[in-house]
Order: structure tokens, then C-alpha cells, then sequence
């Protein structure tokens, strides 16, 4: 998973990202998730709060921040719903 945080005004474009994605990164190390933010949270030496971002994990009931999928199959990044998410969990979708 990969926390962004977007410019003001801007939006996730979902096919531009997995373009770019393609483009620069091998596929094991595509974000498989992504998680939008207000801004990233730091601890008191300026260092990211990676593991309450990792306890929390990818539940979208849990998480209160908006979550997107990679969906190879439409070749972007999507919402991750709740039905998105069943789907991850009874391994419908792969990930």
C-alpha cells in the first residue's frame, strides 16, 4: 500500500496512475492499495507513522481515509468498496 497525499483541487486519476505506474515500477512493486490523506502524519522526528497506517490496514470500514484497488483488469486504480473488498477477502479478485 502507498499513502498519497494529492495537491489541493486535484483528483486521483485512476488509468493516468497505473499508466505511470507501468511505466517506472517493475510489477512486484506496484501499490497493490492506495490510501488518500489530508497530509501524512509524522512522529516527532519528521519520520512517517507507518505502523499505525499498517495496523489499520486496508478495511474500508476501518480506514477513514478514501482507498483504492489495483485493478489490472481495467488497467487503473479504483474505489475499494465494500463489495470490492469481499471480493479480496473470498479471493475473488487477486491481488
Amino acid at each position: 500500500m502507498a499513502a498519497l497525499v494529492l495537491r489541493p483541487g486535484c483528483r486521483l486519476d485512476g488509468p493516468a496512475l497505473y499508466r505511470h505506474v507501468e511505466q517506472l515500477l517493475p510489477p512486484y512493486a506496484w501499490p497493490r492499495f492506495l490510501r488518500l490523506q489530508e497530509h501524512l502524519a509524522m512522529t516527532e522526528t519528521f519520520k512517517q507513522q507507518k505502523v499505525r497506517l499498517a495496523q489499520e490496514g486496508f478495511d474500508p470500514v476501518r480506514v477513514p481515509d478514501p482507498l483504492f484497488l489495483l485493478d489490472e483488469t481495467t488497467k487503473a486504480y479504483v474505489p475499494l468498496g465494500p463489495a470490492l473488498w469481499q471480493g479480496v477477502l473470498d479471493g475473488r479478485l487477486r491481488i
